[in-house]
C-alpha cells in the first residue's frame, strides 16, 4: 500500500501536497499563504536554508537520528544482522561508538530520555532501553519491554514518548512501563495521514518523515492535524538505491538548526527553518 492508499510510493512533493491540500498548486510550485488558506486547514509550506552539508556514512540504513549531546548524533540503523546504535560526530560523520543489536532485531528509531535511550524494533514486539554500563560507561541494553504492533519512529516531549507504527496513529507512551496513555489520529486537510516514520519534537510540535516520500510533516500533538510541510526533494541524492529515502530528523534546540538525512545518504544537511 502507498502513503495514502492512492498515491504512488515515489510521489513528488508537488503532487503529494497538491492532492492533499485541495489542489492549491500552480506550475508544480506550491504557493500556500495567507490567513484564509490557513483557516481552511491548508498547511503551511515551511521553507528552509541549507547552512552546511556534512558527511554521512553512505552504508547506514538510517532509521533514527537525534542529538546525543553537543557535537554528536544518536543514530540508529536497520536491517537484520546489521542494526546498530551509534554515536556519530556531527562535523566529520565519524562513528565514535557503535553497539550492534541482536541479529533477531531490525532496529528502528530511538530517542534519548534522561540518561536512557529507548529504541524501537520493527516487527519483533520489543522496545529496548539502553543504559550506561557501570564498567565502561558505554551503552548496553538494560531492559526489554513488550510492544504490540510495529515500531517505526519515536521522540519525546513533556515526560512522554511518542511512537509511530507506520499507520496514521501516534501513541503517547509512559517511559516507565511502556503503557500507551493516549492515541491520536493524524490528518492532513481532513484525510488520514499514514506511513508516519521517523519523528522529532520541535517547539512542541511533532515533525515526521513520510515513508517513501521526500516530505516532512509538522503535527499538532493536541489535535493530530498536520499544519506544516517541508519539501526535501532537492536534497535527495540522485541515482542511488531506491530505498535511499529521506529518513532522519535531529533538532538542535541550542542552535535552532534541523539536521536531515536519509537511508544510505552520503550527506547530512544542516537547515535553518525560515519563518
Amino acid at each position: 500500500m502507498d502513503a495514502m492508499g492512492i498515491l504512488p510510493k515515489k510521489t513528488t512533493f508537488a503532487v503529494f501536497v497538491g492532492w492533499l491540500t485541495l489542489g492549491y498548486a500552480w506550475g508544480g510550485v506550491i504557493a500556500l499563504a495567507g490567513p484564509n488558506l490557513q483557516a481552511a486547514g491548508v498547511p503551511e509550506v515551511i521553507k528552509f536554508k541549507v547552512e552546511r552539508e556534512l558527511p554521512h556514512d553512505p552504508t547506514a540504513f538510517t532509521q533514527g537520528l537525534e542529538i546525543w549531546e553537543p557535537g554528536y548524533f544518536l543514530e540508529t540503523t536497520g536491517q537484520y544482522g546489521q542494526s546498530e546504535l551509534r554515536k556519530v560526530e556531527i562535523a566529520t560523520g565519524q562513528v565514535k561508538l557503535r553497539r550492534p543489536l541482536d541479529g533477531k532485531y531490525f532496529g528502528e528509531g530511538a530517542t534519548k530520555f534522561g540518561s536512557d535511550i529507548f529504541q524501537l524494533t520493527w516487527r519483533e514486539g520489543a522496545i529496548l532501553r539502553w543504559g550506561v554500563s557501570s564498567k565502561n560507561k558505554e551503552p548496553e541494553v538494560k531492559e526489554t519491554f513488550s510492544w504490540i504492533g510495529e515500531g517505526w519512529g519515536v521522540t519525546n516531549g513533556k515526560g512522554i514518548l511518542w511512537v509511530s507504527d507506520g499507520t496514521d496513529q501516534l501513541k503517547a507512551v509512559n517511559p516507565k512501563n511502556m503503557k500507551v496513555t493516549k492515541t491520536i489520529k493524524v490528518t492532513l486537510s481532513g484525510k488520514p495521514m499514514d506511513h508516519l516514520n521517523e519523528l522529532e519534537m520541535i517547539d512542541g510540535k511533532i515533525f515526521a518523515n513520510i515513508w517513501m516520500t521526500s516530505t516532512v510533516v509538522r503535527i499538532n500533538p493536541k489535535s493530530g492535524v498536520v499544519d506544516g510541510l517541508i519539501d526535501l526533494s532537492n536534497l535527495v541524492p540522485k541515482q542511488i538505491h531506491p530505498d535511499a529515502v529521506a529518513n532522519g530528523l535531529a533538532w538542535d534546540s541550542r542552535k535552532r538548526r534541523l539536521y536531515v538525512t536519509g537511508k544510505l545518504w552520503p550527506k547530512v544537511y544542516e537547515l535553518t527553518l525560515l519563518k
